[in-house]
């Protein structure tokens, strides 16, 4: 569609909808106020899962039938290019001694955020066919965990 060459736009609406990046300033499209995140890779569910149950037990077997999901901390949502500060924290090399250091073990994962325009009440879980109603918009984010603290 935006493709060079390409004639389904107009050069004019071309020229309107982009901007060269070293002229934009990023800014938090929303106020983020909460999230939910979701284990929904199974290769991600495995690997976390050896590191607390190890391998032979890694995926529950609830895993392959509902979501997996738990609360994130929505004050760690940042923009692109924001430095960001490795986590300290309690580890143990050796299962037993633990000392206060920089994390050593640090995941990132590409990941899909989902904007909601409306909440629901408690108890009343969204039908799947009516989450067109409640769904504003996506956006991409890079997910980063601290492993070992």
């Amino acid at each position: 569609m935006f493709a060079e060459g390409s004639e389904k736009v107009s050069a004019e609406v071309r020229e309107r909808a982009f901007f060269p990046a070293d002229k934009v300033k990023m800014t938090m499209p929303v106020f983020v106020r909460d999230y939910t995140d979701f284990y929904s890779s199974k290769n991600h569910a495995f690997n976390i899962g050896c590191m607390v149950r190890g391998p032979d037990n890694a995926l529950q077997p609830n895993w392959h039938h509902l979501p997996v999901g738990y609360h994130g901390r929505a004050s760690s949502i940042v923009l692109d290019g924001t430095p960001i500060r490795r986590p300290k924290g309690q580890v143990s090399a050796d299962k037993k001694t633990p000392t206060f250091s920089d994390c050593k073990r640090m995941d990132f994962e590409l990941e899909m955020g989902t904007y909601l325009t409306k909440s629901n009440d408690l108890g009343h879980p969204v039908k799947v066919n009516d989450a067109k109603d409640h769904i504003f918009g996506f956006s991409l984010l890079n997910d980063w965990s601290a492993r070992d603290v």
